[in-house]
């Protein structure tokens, strides 16, 4: 008797044990890989810190780095990729879920899982390649002539010359990248909403509309999270974004059919020549620990909202 409780004393012990140590294994990687950066990067920071976080000047080769555009860039990216991913990824979320029929259903779920798996580099290729230069071509003057008559709008717009690699372009294709992430979040919880719930809209006289408002009501929390999953995704985005965006160095201007940087193309694009400069590549590396500040600070904001969403729900 005593041997079978032991079994299943063992039994008991060992997923928590697993998932205990694959915790702290995912902790300690993290912080072997945050010490390093924040090690290298303090002499920078003591150094040239102000003037990386207040000027416009990127100049390695004189050694002058400021870097606020790249920063401005990566928030711009990720603001307009996030605005445009959120009610798509919704859209899509209450469509696999509620609208389609089931074969369809099955259909969507594994178009969607496939758009996830695609690496970034053939995203940046079909938009270097393929889709810049058509929107280039036939939607961006469009879209400038009509903005750029609307007050306060049209400074979205100001530029003189037109370009298949911008902030648009990278925009546009890293909404693309975005979609399947949240949309995938919400459609679960979508799924998971309870039948009498539904049941109980019909029989107050509702339709299938009013149980989709009430479902997107149901999973705001949901909603939240698959949003702020994305747009990390957006803001750690690499080899899209370089490839799509231009890779422009001056200062930053907030025109969506400009050219610009972020600082992951940055990093990208500079980090072999960095090595021949030590103050070039403390430069760089604060840039990644910023970055890292600017993935956290995204964290906690959504973890707050989607909280107080929760509380709200719970209370109702």
């Amino acid at each position: 008797m005593e041997g079978c409780e032991r079994e299943v004393m063992k039994k008991r012990l060992k997923p928590p044990i697993l998932v205990s140590f694959g915790g702290l294994l995912l902790l300690v990687v993290f912080i072997s890989a945050l010490l390093p950066i924040a090690y290298y990067s303090t002499p920078f920071i003591l150094e040239k810190g102000y003037e990386l976080l207040t000027s416009s000047e990127w100049n390695p080769s004189a050694n002058k780095f400021g870097a606020i555009q790249f920063i401005l860039g990566s928030l711009w990216v990720t603001f307009w990729s996030t605005l445009l991913t959120l009610p798509l990824s919704v859209s899509m979320a209450v469509f696999a879920a509620e609208l389609a029929p089931k074969r369809l259903k099955t259909l969507v779920g594994g178009l969607v899982d496939l758009i996830a798996a695609v690496p970034s580099v053939v995203y940046g290729y079909w938009g270097l390649m393929i889709f810049g230069p058509l929107m280039a071509t036939y939607f961006y003057p469009t879209f400038q002539s009509i903005l750029s008559n609307v007050p306060l709008i049209s400074t979205l717009v100001e530029t003189s010359s037109i370009t298949p690699q911008c902030f648009m372009t990278a925009v546009l294709v890293l909404s693309l990248m975005m979609i399947p992430y949240a949309s995938a979040i919400i459609r679960n919880s979508y799924e998971m909403i309870p039948k009498d719930l539904k049941e109980a809209v019909y029989a107050l006289g509702g339709d299938q509309w009013d149980v989709i408002k009430i479902g997107i009501g149901y999973v705001k929390s949901s909603i939240v999270a698959g949003t702020i999953i994305a747009a990390g995704r957006a803001l750690g985005e690499t080899m899209a974004v370089t490839m799509l965006i231009g890779n422009s160095i001056g200062p930053f201007k907030p025109c969506l059919l400009c050219r610009g940087a972020t600082i992951t193309s940055l990093v990208a694009n500079e980090f072999e020549e960095a090595m021949m400069n030590p103050l070039h590549s403390e430069a760089l590396t604060t840039l990644i620990l910023i970055l890292v500040g600017m993935g956290f600070a995204l964290l906690y904001f959504g973890r707050k909202v989607s909280k107080n969403f929760m509380e709200v729900e719970a209370s109702a």
